[in-house]
């Protein structure tokens, strides 16, 4: 059986009190690599739930724009799956990416790893959105959930699902806004091919 992450009670948070702390002082990131940028916090929560419901709409008719082979490595062993990219979509308030992960065949592939975040978290925060031009990798947001231990942050992207068929699971990552220049980008996976030139949606942005 997947395992899915429950975004509705994740984000019910933000939408409805201010127990969850999004892009403020408790923010944090990965650290950053050289040539990298790691989030920066907008303390606006208005903006955080409008990116949000975006995020929950879970568009699932979008074209795929581009496709990596990768495996993925956890205990039992090395599983070879497949990456679509369906969407950068850069909004005044964020950039959605979605994206879908899938087995190869028509068979199950195991997909749960620690591959792209850190033991013991099974999320995605290492996904990376690229802009060619100055080599500026964007990764999702993070936040510190107001009833954790303190002991790690949580993020705005996926969960990897336990397994994955054919037909694959739909999977998202928040990351900074994009600049109005960056017409595409890369999209970063480890263990799995670059994606190149990316279109990204621009939509309605600007509208209030």
């Amino acid at each position: 059986m997947m395992r899915r992450k429950p975004w509705g009670a994740a984000f019910a948070a933000v939408g409805l009190t201010t127990a969850l702390i999004l892009c403020g002082c408790t923010a944090t990131s990965l650290p950053a690599k050289t040539g990298t940028s790691s989030p920066q916090a907008s303390g606006r929560t208005s903006a955080a739930k409008a990116a949000i419901a975006r995020i929950m709409a879970a568009p699932a008719d979008l074209p795929v724009l581009g496709t990596a082979k990768g495996t993925l490595t956890s205990s039992t062993g090395t599983t070879a799956v497949v990456a679509e990219i369906l969407q950068v979509r850069a909004d005044p308030d964020g950039t959605i990416v979605t994206w879908r992960i899938k087995s190869p065949t028509d068979q199950k592939a195991r997909s749960s790893s620690f591959q792209l975040s850190r033991p013991p978290l099974d999320d995605t925060r290492l996904l990376g959105v690229v802009d060619p031009a100055t080599h500026t990798t964007y990764r999702a947001y993070t936040y510190a959930p107001a009833q954790g231990d303190g002991s790690d942050t949580a993020c705005l992207c996926s969960d990897l699902p336990t397994d994955v068929d054919g037909g694959g699971e739909l999977m998202y990552a928040l990351v900074p806004t994009l600049p109005d220049s960056v017409k595409t980008v890369d999209v970063t996976l480890p263990g799995f091919a670059t994606v190149t030139g990316i279109g990204v949606d621009r939509g309605d942005a600007g509208r209030q």
